[in-house]
């Protein structure tokens, strides 16, 4: 490859990055407050009898994010939902990545929200804030009963959604997984209490 070349294809890069850092950076700086905000609002809340968990098809997120959330909570019943389809499996890949980190996803079927599942949850999880809205709309949810995953995450990472990994290679079912698994973590501590030392608003 030529220099000339070289340089364009450098330039290119270099813009890209420029681009994504540019657009990503409202929620970079928003994270934080939404982080403790997200926590402040669990912890003022009556503790979870039920949770629901939601994504867009209830294939790959949600249900792995239940299945995360319901071997902690042992005493909190989490369910799963989806805006699209019904009676679909967990992807391979998806089930190859919990197998990995001890869940068995395989007995999962997609199921569609419902008025009845949305309005017997404590709490609800969605991926991002589009489906936060559409969950508001569509079901008359008080916004005090949803949290969108993201906010619970104590790292920031690329943007505010859980990126779906859907038709996409092993490494974004990863990166996704291990992103649920801090999210997980954060409200599983919340929920039990161990966050007595956090100092959340």
């Amino acid at each position: 490859m030529s220099a000339p070349a070289n340089r364009t294809t450098a330039a290119g890069r270099v813009l890209r990055l420029a681009y994504h850092a540019a657009r990503n950076l409202p929620d970079r700086v928003l994270h934080r407050g939404r982080h403790r905000s997200a926590l402040g609002r669990i912890a003022r809340s009556a503790r979870p009898r039920k949770i629901l968990v939601v994504c867009y098809g209830n294939v790959c997120r949600s249900p792995y994010l239940k299945a995360v959330l319901q071997r902690q909570l042992t005493d909190v019943v989490v369910s799963s939902a989806g805006f699209f389809g019904s009676d679909r499996t967990v992807p391979q890949l998806a089930l190859a990545s919990g197998a990995k980190r001890g869940l068995d996803l395989s007995s999962h079927r997609s199921r569609p929200l419902t008025q009845s599942t949305v309005k017997g949850a404590d709490l609800i999880i969605v991926m991002d804030s589009a489906q936060a809205q559409q969950l508001a709309k569509m079901f008359r949810v008080d916004a005090r009963r949803i949290v969108i995953a993201g906010d619970l995450d104590p790292r920031f990472e690329k943007g505010r959604a859980i990126t779906d990994p859907w038709k996409q290679p092993p490494e974004v079912f990863e990166a996704s997984f291990d992103r649920l698994d801090r999210c997980a973590a954060s409200l599983i501590n919340m929920v039990q209490g161990l966050d007595a030392n956090v100092d959340v608003e």
